[in-house]
Order: C-alpha cells, then sequence, then structure tokens
C-alpha cells in the first residue's frame, strides 16, 4: 500500500493490478462540498483499494473518515459532521455493466479516461452529507421562540347566531 495518494487514477488499471494507496486529503480542496462548508479546515483520511472480486468484478473499495464543518441549516452555526464512510464501488464502462452489478456494489462509471482522485472522494462524501444539517436535539440557539396564536375571533361566529 502506497503512502500517498495519487493526484489521476485510471480505475480499470489499477484494479486489474490490484493497488492500494492512502493518504489525507485537504477539505480545502474539495471544492463542491464548499458551499456547504462553515470552515474549510480539516483533512480527511483515505484508503483506496482496488481489485477484482471473486466474480471478476473491477472494484474500489475503501474508507475515508473524518470531519467537517457544515452550516446548521436551524441556527446557521458550525456543525461539525463526523465522516466514516466504507466504499465498495464496482468499476463499469457502461450503463448496461452497471445495471448488471450484483447487490451491494455502486456503479463507478469510467471512460478510459483518467479521474481525479479528489473528485471520486468527493462524490462519496457529497453523498453523505444530509440533505438539511441540523445540530441534534436541542443545541441550535437561534433565538427564535414560538408563540402560542393569539385569540381571535372566529370569523363563523356569525353563522352560528344563524343557525338558532
Amino acid at each position: 500500500m502506497l503512502d500517498c495518494l495519487p493526484k489521476r487514477i485510471e480505475p480499470v488499471g489499477l484494479a486489474d493490478v490490484g493497488r492500494s494507496f492512502r493518504g489525507e486529503v485537504p477539505v480545502s480542496e474539495l471544492s463542491r462540498l464548499a458551499p456547504l462548508l462553515a470552515s474549510r479546515e480539516g483533512t480527511l483520511n483515505v484508503q483506496l483499494e482496488f481489485g477484482l472480486d471473486e466474480r471478476r468484478i473491477r472494484t474500489l473499495k475503501g474508507s475515508i473518515q473524518g470531519s467537517i464543518n457544515l452550516v446548521c441549516q436551524r441556527c446557521l452555526g458550525a456543525l461539525v459532521f463526523p465522516i466514516d464512510l466504507r466504499i465498495c464501488l464496482g468499476i463499469v464502462t457502461s450503463e448496461t455493466e452497471s445495471d448488471r452489478l450484483p447487490g451491494g456494489y455502486e456503479p463507478l462509471l469510467v471512460s478510459g479516461e483518467p479521474l481525479l482522485t479528489f473528485d471520486v472522494i468527493e462524490d462519496e462524501v457529497l453523498l453523505a452529507v444530509p440533505a438539511i444539517p441540523a445540530h441534534e436535539g436541542s443545541v441550535c440557539e437561534t433565538g427564535y421562540r414560538n408563540q402560542p396564536p393569539a385569540q381571535r375571533d372566529n370569523p363563523f361566529s356569525v353563522l352560528e347566531k344563524l343557525k338558532s
């Protein structure tokens, strides 16, 4: 296992020879994730293992661990979101191949051109981020409190008089 992540990967060739990599990815390098972040500090520890499974399917397995600072959508404060992902991708070259992947594999569609390693990692992190990040329970301090509705006259009370 190499202790550095390459800038570009060619998944089909790497799976055929069974290469493994590990390294750190600075959160600041994940540009598509940036609009969701409260700060771009921190790093993610990544391990990638390319290979062939028992059915001769090219795979990319691995893990992504660390944490990112998201913006809480309730209070707009910083929210530390832990990342602990397991990756299990089937490397495919066409849509029909992806339809034939067995359960447990998500498709990684490749065209023969090298992929940016950080893009593959960022895709997995983006899929793990909740649609509406928010602190658990009552941790948020928004300053807003729900007030009970004010007592108002019922607009249909006039009809009540006509009924009797």
